[in-house]
């Protein structure tokens, strides 16, 4: 399973509308994509806590509204050829996704996004397999399960703050998480322990073939990246050959 990590990024601006057509052009399996709730509770499509990295001015998101959002340009920090993106909100993202395709949908603020983000999803017209919840705060993960437990939901872990294989699986076990998302790129033991308790295991954010095969021989359910087009090609010569 291929998913494109903030939309084809390599090759067009994260988290725009632009970059998630685009990874479906380029055959992946789902989308990644990074969400915040803005002043006025619209839950849009941005990976930091303000506007300055990718757009052309600062603004935080937490504090401003989606009217103020949606005139900033998404694509001001690209260097390409293309007409200004705007920020897009989640239902728009939402309407690029065809019927067998997914969304991995990683939220970057805190807890209280939760009953928002569950009544977006309930008012689309997407499968509850299509979907799954991915974050960092563990009490994102908790809050959403104890209100949608039939939705999917992964909690993510940086390697560079190890903790034990048995310390994870309490963890996931404590949040009701159904599996872990994790920038390992070099322990097998970590992939079979979460695997072996029955718990899925994804991978981010992997960009060359080599790593990404090993990965899917370990087990991992799925491997995100910013090159989508490049690794399922890659891919497809391997096990065609």
């Amino acid at each position: 399973m291929i998913v494109a990590h903030r939309g084809a990024s390599d090759d067009a601006p994260e988290n725009t509308l632009e970059a998630f057509r685009l990874a479906w052009s380029q055959n992946a399996d789902a989308i990644e994509g990074d969400f915040r709730l803005t002043k006025d509770e619209q839950i849009v499509c941005i990976h930091d806590e303000d506007t300055s990295r990718t757009c052309d001015e600062k603004l935080i998101v937490a504090e401003s509204t989606y009217a103020e959002l949606s005139k900033l340009d998404a694509s001001t920090y690209y260097k390409g050829d293309l007409a200004p993106q705007s920020i897009p909100l989640l239902s728009e993202v939402f309407k690029t996704i065809p019927n067998n395709k997914g969304i991995f949908i990683e939220v970057k603020c805190g807890p209280e996004i939760v009953p928002t983000l569950i009544n977006w999803i309930v008012n689309s017209n997407l499968r509850k397999e299509q979907i799954s919840i991915i974050a960092f705060d563990n009490h994102v993960i908790k809050a959403f399960k104890s209100i949608a437990p039939h939705i999917k939901a992964h909690w993510l872990y940086d390697v560079n703050e190890p903790v034990s294989s048995h310390e994870l699986l309490d963890f996931l076990r404590d949040i009701k998480a159904d599996g872990l998302g994790s920038n390992n790129k070099n322990s097998q033991e970590l992939v079979n322990s979460i695997t072996k308790a029955g718990f899925e295991y994804h991978s981010w954010a992997i960009d060359d073939i080599q790593t990404a095969e090993q990965l899917l021989k370990w087990g991992a359910t799925s491997i995100t990246t910013n090159k989508p087009g490049y690794l399922r090609q890659q891919l497809s010569i391997k096990f065609t050959s």
